[in-house]
């Protein structure tokens, strides 16, 4: 039997590129993805070419009855789950006074307690493994023009170490933080070179350097409750 991931989020961006990195990898894959549907069942078929198995999986991360239920779908019909990513994200520049409840309790349920209460559905459903938290190198940074969504990261950068305390020895937990990698979803190149222009590399980063990052953290076993910055130096300004 080939080990299981399960990526949430995993229909777009880098989502789609760590699916398809693990599935030549030789993991199964349980790929999450809420309205993205065309593009999930793409990568299915290219992750079946690859001689794998590939399970598309729907279902909204806001809604709490949903956590549950995934894990115990994709287990039974991959088997038991080996590495969890928790990617799925949103983004939107909303300032302090501009932030609504509504605001708070979306990018809550989807960055804090989705991972959390996946995280706990797939430890007792599994003796050993491993997790990753797709982050931000934000979380060193009081960004107030995006004051929910560094919140909530920090948020999800705390859960990160403590699910690596509560899960050891047998589930690994560690945190990815991208820096500029890829422009936000409606932006172009010219954001994502005046944001990297900021950086001590004076450049962006690229996906496979994320792949790197996730390839790394598999496979150094003895590696738990790390924060993986992969953003040129981007917290240090």
């Amino acid at each position: 039997m080939n080990p299981v991931c399960l990526v949430t989020g995993g229909a777009k961006r880098l989502g789609r590129a760590m699916a398809l990195m693990l599935a030549n990898a030789g993991y199964d894959i349980a790929l999450h993805y809420h309205a993205s549907e065309k593009s999930a069942y793409e990568i299915k078929s290219e992750i079946k070419a690859l001689g794998r198995r590939c399970f598309c999986v729907q279902g909204d991360l806001r809604d709490p009855q949903f956590y549950t239920r995934c894990i115990e779908t994709v287990t039974q019909t991959l088997g038991t789950i080996s590495l969890l990513i928790n990617n799925a994200s949103i983004f939107e520049k909303i300032c302090f006074k501009d932030s609504k409840q509504k605001t708070f309790d979306d990018y809550f349920a989807l960055h804090l307690r989705a991972p959390l209460f996946l995280a706990q559905a797939y430890a007792l459903n599994a003796k050993s493994g491993a997790i990753i938290n797709m982050l931000d190198s934000g979380v060193d940074v009081y960004a107030e023009d995006a004051f929910i969504y560094t919140l909530s990261k920090k948020s999800l950068k705390d859960l990160t170490l403590l699910l690596a305390k509560t899960l050891a020895p047998g589930i690994r937990v560690n945190g990815i933080c991208p820096g500029p990698i890829l422009a936000p979803e409606g932006e172009g190149d010219a954001y994502l070179s005046a944001i990297s222009e900021k950086t001590p590399m004076k450049r962006p980063g690229t996906v496979e350097d994320i792949l790197n990052a996730v390839q790394y953290l598999m496979q150094s076993k003895y590696i738990n409750g790390e924060i993986l910055y992969v953003d040129g130096g981007q917290r240090l300004t």
